[in-house]
């Protein structure tokens, strides 16, 4: 008998997955998706954690809020926005948050950046409510990553409730092929070593006409 977490899942998603299970006809959601795009959260979290360092020896010197565009040696694009350098350096137990799409190639996506730009100026807002930063990088073929972190067990619903954030979402059809959304934990203190752990992998398909939403859960319960 399914229990009522099952149960409501089943009524928000059109199918949900355990961590080896196989959607042929949506190759999108394919697990190896997830571990790759892990790893590229992997990387952005070692970057972060190298700045957190520094600002922890820099004591009393560190900035407040840390904003950074710059572009990697393959002129790839980085933004990371810290709202509060010193929550974050004190950050432990931390909800991680992936994003990462896939562009659709015939459509202006100035939009999406004007957007972005919007976020950060108000993010020093969510800093009380939870946000530790917001990084997003360039890839290759014109897609982007995020990884969003937070101090909080789960996002916050002021998060998902920023007008900018619901903008963005709306338009998100019209920009991306399909979106995977992951969600995972860091336990332990945050410029420590602990590796993300991925609890489950939101999929959104909009390539139909209509919306397609899949779950794949890597928790003890999944399945």
């Amino acid at each position: 008998m399914w229990d009522t977490e099952t149960v409501e899942l089943m009524t928000r998603y059109e199918t949900i997955l355990g961590p080896n299970d196989v959607l042929l006809e949506r190759p999108f959601t394919a697990a190896g998706h997830t571990a790759r795009e892990l790893d590229v959260m992997r990387t952005m979290l070692e970057y972060e954690r190298r700045r957190g360092r520094e600002w922890l020896e820099a004591d009393g010197e560190a900035p407040r809020e840390h904003v950074v565009r710059e572009h990697d040696e393959e002129r790839h694009r980085h933004l990371l926005v810290v709202p509060d350098t010193r929550a974050l350096v004190a950050a432990s137990d931390v909800t991680a948050v992936g994003f990462f799409g896939s562009p659709r190639e015939d459509v202006d996506h100035s939009v999406l950046f004007e957007l972005e730009e919007e976020l950060v100026a108000r993010m020093h807002a969510y800093a009380g409510m939870g946000l530790l930063s917001y990084y997003d990088v360039e890839m290759p073929k014109g897609a982007y990553g995020n990884l969003i972190l937070f101090s909080t067990p789960d996002v916050p619903v002021e998060w998902h409730a920023d007008a900018v954030h619901r903008r963005a979402v709306e338009i998100s059809p019209s920009h991306y092929h399909a979106v995977r959304l992951h969600k995972g934990s860091i336990s332990g203190s945050l410029l420590g070593d602990g590796d993300i752990a991925i609890e489950r992998t939101k999929y959104f398909d909009f390539t139909g006409g209509v919306l397609w939403r899949g779950l794949r859960r890597f928790d003890a319960d999944a399945g």
